[in-house]
C-alpha cells in the first residue's frame, strides 16, 4: 500500500535529518519500504516522502526508526484512477 510520510522536525535537527536520510537511501533495499519519491521543504523543516510497504509492520518500523528526530504524520494514499473507480463502486453499494 501506499502511504505519504510528512516528517516535521526542529531546525538544529537539519543535519542529523539529512545524514540519516542518505544512509536510508542505501538501506531501503530488502526493508519492506520502497520509496517512491522524496521531497525536502527548502522553505521550512520537513520532508516528504512517497513509499509503498508490504505490510503494518514495515510501515511501523519505517515511522520508529525517525521518532527520535521529528513527528511524521502518515497518510494512506490512492493513485486517483484507482480513488475514483473505489468511489464509484462505493457509492452504487449505498445507494
Amino acid at each position: 500500500m501506499l502511504f505519504l510520510a510528512i516528517f516535521s522536525y526542529a531546525p538544529e535537527d537539519r543535519d542529523q535529518v539529512i545524514e540519516r536520510g542518505m544512509e536510508s537511501k542505501d538501506r531501503g533495499k530488502n526493508t519492506g519500504v520502497e520509496i517512491k519519491g522524496e521531497w525536502f521543504d527548502i522553505s521550512g523543516h520537513r520532508v516528504f516522502r512517497l513509499f509503498e510497504v508490504e505490510d503494518e509492520l514495515h510501515l511501523a518500523n519505517s515511522v520508529f526508526r525517525w521518532s527520535d528526530l521529528g513527528v511524521a504524520e502518515v497518510i494512506p494514499v490512492l493513485e486517483t484512477e484507482k480513488a475514483i473507480k473505489f468511489l464509484k463502486r462505493a457509492s452504487k453499494k449505498s445507494q
